[in-house]
């Protein structure tokens, strides 16, 4: 394995001698409160009872002087390494606030965020900062206390003061600057804030969507580059510098590289896919596309019978007509879907739905198909043709899209919805949607478009991810289960984000069907989609045991590594990014994945992806078997795996399907005028 991985770490050195803060047992004046979480080990030589007189907070000066404050000197080496990330931050915050006169954003645990403006045209009526993360962490994958530095972004705050902006209502306020400091609006009557004239709105999602600003497209772009560009710049200028040293002693080596001896990859037949058979031989190759078009699905819809029909807006006429045209006979590469995806299209003659109200289309395309006569032989699909961009901001006309979806599956008809405007729009490259609808197409008539090529173990993973709905304050879990490790999806449930006894019961279950179909697993994964609580895994285990199962489990929990997270660079390689299977132990059986299409040292298209790594935390009820290195790989290799599983385009993702379906599920169950899904429980409608 090569060593040019290099994290966004800079490591400093401890003090030489140990540093005298101050505390206090009272909050009196301008101070920090601790918890006890965070107490000092050696609290009780000045406090002798405040750990058994249950005492929840202490205060503190840190380093400053106050006759009524008792001084402690400390080492900081053999400390609580929470209460020195506490006070590094503190250090940060002073260095950058008071100092610099720069905005700053304290986090939930005091880490801080430094806002920087950068120029903006005058015509704009918001001006825009940079945010750059600087977190401290205590010898998490060096011997020495570390910063990690990110860039979070860019956010825009209005020009226009709240009261400049009356017209709006104050409920899409969140953020608001004021005097160069950040405070929630909620919070500002508490902070005797009144003079709204100089309070301006951070523009948030719900601000955003009400201003009426359109989203941009995300970008295809490398932003491995300009991460590592801006997150240098802003290291070599404010970091660098003897007034910081002198409050944190960085050291001179600039960015931490990564241990080899940490470092390793992904076995790499990994990224072999199955297909359908050509002369007799099932095909192999990593690409989708390719794979399909040369041997079709691994295994097509099982329904003799398929009808198609459209349900489109009299104005899409000409829309409709195209996509029936080149369902069939193709268009471009795309060979239609009978060639290239070995799936009937036939549409019956006066079946499809033309509808006439464009503006609340619901209750007549309700009424219609309350009026068909189906067929019983019949499997039916339709194709909705939106007269509503996915991009617009009216969330009554949104709506009318999960409204339509839910009607079709209450008569078990699956659906896949094209919008006309982007189609006209990518006129030139419709192939390529056309190739990603197809493979849609297949799975929800419940074929395999293809599946891993892996030998397959007595295992059973279940996938758990999650979704909260912004407008309606709901989260839910949805959890999607796979009886073998080569992907194959076969039953899903929903539960609301607090119905752990429920999960757990229907983990029961699976496992139960699955031993009744094949024999005892050997051991049970579970993707969790955050890290899995004392309180979520106990209902869990006790139904294990219930079943008489005494087999390992281990939940391995998978992030998206945002921008405010720990990533990596190759300075060997153009574009920075890792190879794809690149994994890096990050201490405490947490690992940093790198997961993208990057399979050798050449280059790969912009509109392949550029994705960051996920990161991975392994926990096990057999914590012995973690220190198998075979055990790690494997259990790494899967979640690898499991990202090429994605069914919804031939495109790759980052995140494995045991934690993108679930996730994709429980943002759409919302909409639905129902408590619990009660159809379609056992395929793929939801992509």
């Amino acid at each position: 394995m090569n060593d040019t991985l290099y994290f966004n770490i800079l490591t400093f050195s401890w003090p030489r001698e140990p540093v005298t803060f101050n505390f206090s047992l009272i909050e009196d004046g301008h101070c920090q409160k601790i918890h006890k979480s965070i107490f000092p080990n050696q609290i009780t030589s000045i406090f002798p009872d405040v750990l058994t007189s249950n005492t929840e907070f202490i205060y503190t000066i840190f380093t400053g002087e106050r006759e009524d404050f008792t001084p402690l000197t400390i080492n900081l080496q053999t400390e609580n390494p929470d209460f020195v990330k506490r006070y590094y931050d503190r250090q940060i915050n002073f260095y950058f606030r008071v100092i610099l006169k720069q905005i700053v954003k304290v986090g939930f645990i005091k880490e801080n965020q430094v806002w920087l403006p950068i120029p903006t045209a005058p015509s704009l009526d918001y001006k825009i900062y940079e945010k750059y993360s600087l977190k401290i962490h205590i010898k998490s994958v060096s011997n020495y206390p570390e910063i990690l530095l990110s860039f979070d972004g860019r956010s825009k705050v209005h020009k226009k003061s709240i009261a400049q902006l009356m017209e709006i209502s104050t409920t899409n306020f969140n953020l608001v600057l004021h005097n160069e400091h950040l405070y929630k609006y909620s919070e500002l009557l508490e902070n005797e804030i009144t003079d709204y004239e100089e309070v301006f709105p951070v523009i948030g999602f719900k601000l955003f969507r009400t201003l009426g600003y359109a989203f941009p497209p995300p970008s295809k772009k490398n932003k491995y580059p300009p991460y590592h560009s801006l997150i240098t710049k802003f290291y070599q200028t404010y970091l660098t510098s003897p007034e910081f040293k002198e409050i944190i002693p960085l050291h001179n080596a600039g960015f931490l590289k990564a241990n080899p001896l940490t470092t390793s990859r992904t076995n790499q037949d990994g990224n072999l896919l199955m297909f359908g058979t050509k002369e007799g031989k099932p095909i192999l190759n990593i690409s989708p596309y390719a794979g399909i078009k040369e041997g079709g699905p691994f295994q097509i819809p099982p329904f003799s019978n398929l009808h198609f029909f459209l349900i489109f807006h009299k104005d899409d006429y000409d829309s409709a007509t195209n996509i029936n045209k080149y369902l069939l006979d193709g268009l471009g590469f795309f060979g239609g879907l009978q060639k290239f995806a070995k799936v009937l299209f036939h549409t019956e003659p006066g079946f499809s739905i033309q509808f006439t109200n464009k503006e609340n289309p619901f209750p007549e395309i309700q009424e219609i198909l309350g009026k068909r006569t189906y067929n019983p032989d019949v499997k039916y699909f339709a194709i909705y043709v939106t007269p509503f961009s996915r991009d617009t901001n009216d969330l009554d006309k949104k709506e009318v899209y999960y409204k339509v979806k839910e009607a079709l599956l209450k008569r078990n008809i699956p659906s896949q919805v094209i919008d006309p405007t982007k189609m006209k729009a990518q006129a030139s490259n419709f192939s390529y949607s056309l190739i990603n609808i197809a493979v849609a197409i297949v799975a929800k008539l419940r074929g395999v478009p293809w599946r891993l090529h892996t030998p397959i173990k007595n295992e059973l993973v279940v996938g758990v991810g999650a979704f909260k709905h912004v407008a309606l304050d709901v989260q839910y879990i949805g959890s999607a289960f796979s009886f073998n490790n080569n992907g194959t999806f076969n039953h899903f449930e929903l539960f609301m984000k607090h119905e752990v006894d429920i999960l757990a019961g229907s983990i029961s279950r699976q496992i139960r069907e699955y031993v009744t179909a094949n024999k005892q697993p050997e051991r049970l994964i579970i993707h969790f989609y955050k890290t899995m609580s004392e309180e979520e895994l106990q209902p869990i285990l006790h139904a294990l045991n219930n079943l008489g199962l005494q087999i390992p489990v281990f939940i391995i929990t998978i992030n998206k590594t945002v921008s405010s997270d720990l990533v990596a660079f190759d300075y060997s390689l153009e574009g920075l990014m890792p190879l794809s299977g690149t994994y890096i132990h990050i201490g405490n059986n947490k690992y940093l994945l790198f997961n993208n299409v990057r399979y050798t040292n050449a280059l790969i298209k912009d509109t392949e992806g550029w994705q960051f790594p996920i990161k991975l935390k392994i926990e096990s009820t057999h914590p012995d078997q973690l220190k198998e290195a075979k055990v790690i790989s494997d259990l790494i290799q899967q979640v690898y795996e499991f990202s090429r599983m994605y069914w919804k385009s031939v495109s790759h993702q980052n995140l494995p399907v045991t934690i993108k379906y679930p996730e994709m599920l429980a943002q759409i169950a919302p909409h639905f005028n129902v408590d619990d899904i009660h159809y379609g429980k056992d395929n793929l409608w939801f992509l």
